[in-house]
C-alpha cells in the first residue's frame, strides 16, 4: 500500500511540474504570426545614363489577426555575390515598423552596378612621322551575363522573436544555416535603411 501510494504521489508531482511547465510556456509564447507572402516584382538590368544596374523590387503582403496595437519589425536583406571565391554579402537592408498591419509594402533594393570586361577593339587610324599609318585601339566593356545578385530574405520579428521568415531560394536558406549571425550583423549596421511603413504601403 505505502509503495502504491509513493508511486501516486510521485506520478501527481510530475503531472504538477506539467502544468506548471504548460501554463509558463503559454505565457511566453510570441503573438500571433501574421502571414507573409514575397513576390519579386521586378529584377533585371536597366540602362542608367552611361552604366548598366542590376535592380530588384519585392512586393510584401502582410496581414496580422493579433491584437490591437501589436507591433512588428519587417527586416530585408538583399544579398550580393562575391568576386570570384569571395563569399556573399549583404548589399542592402531595408528595416520598417508595421502596426497590425494588412497590407502590401514594396521595397526597392539600391541598384548595382553591373560589371563589364574590357577588350581592345581598333576605332580609328592616324599617320606616324614616317608616313605610315597606324590603328587605335580603345577599351570597350562588354556586360557581363551573369548577375551580381545573389537572393534576398525577409522576415518579421515582434520583441526581438523572429516569427516569419522568406528565403528567395535554398541556396540562401544555407546561407543562414551555416551562419545565422550575418544577418544581425547586417541589421545593427549604419547603412541599414530604417524607412517608415506609410511610404512603403502600396496604395
Amino acid at each position: 500500500m505505502r509503495r502504491k501510494n509513493k508511486v501516486t504521489v510521485a506520478l501527481l508531482s510530475a503531472f504538477a511540474i506539467v502544468l506548471t511547465f504548460g501554463t509558463f510556456a503559454r505565457a511566453t509564447l510570441a503573438p500571433h504570426a501574421p502571414s507573409l507572402s514575397v513576390h519579386e516584382s521586378r529584377y533585371g538590368t536597366v540602362t542608367n545614363g552611361d552604366r548598366k544596374e542590376s535592380v530588384q523590387r519585392l512586393e510584401i503582403r502582410i496581414v496580422s489577426h493579433a491584437e490591437q496595437g501589436t507591433t512588428y519589425q519587417v527586416q530585408c536583406f538583399f544579398l550580393k555575390r562575391g568576386k570570384k571565391d569571395a563569399p556573399v554579402t549583404v548589399d542592402d537592408t531595408v528595416i520598417f515598423d508595421v502596426v497590425n498591419p494588412h497590407g502590401t509594402y514594396e521595397v526597392i533594393a539600391h541598384p548595382i552596378k553591373v560589371a563589364g570586361t574590357s577588350s581592345s577593339k581598333a576605332s580609328g587610324s592616324s599617320n606616324s612621322k614616317s608616313g605610315k599609318s597606324s590603328k587605335k585601339s580603345h577599351p570597350v566593356k562588354t556586360l557581363t551575363s551573369e548577375s551580381p545578385r545573389e537572393g534576398y530574405l525577409v522576415r518579421i520579428l515582434c520583441e526581438g522573436a523572429i516569427l516569419r521568415t522568406h528565403f528567395s531560394g535554398h541556396s540562401v536558406e544555407n546561407l543562414l544555416e551555416q551562419d545565422p549571425s550575418w544577418l544581425e550583423q547586417a541589421a545593427l549596421k549604419t547603412s541599414a535603411r530604417h524607412l517608415e511603413a506609410n511610404e512603403l504601403l502600396k496604395r
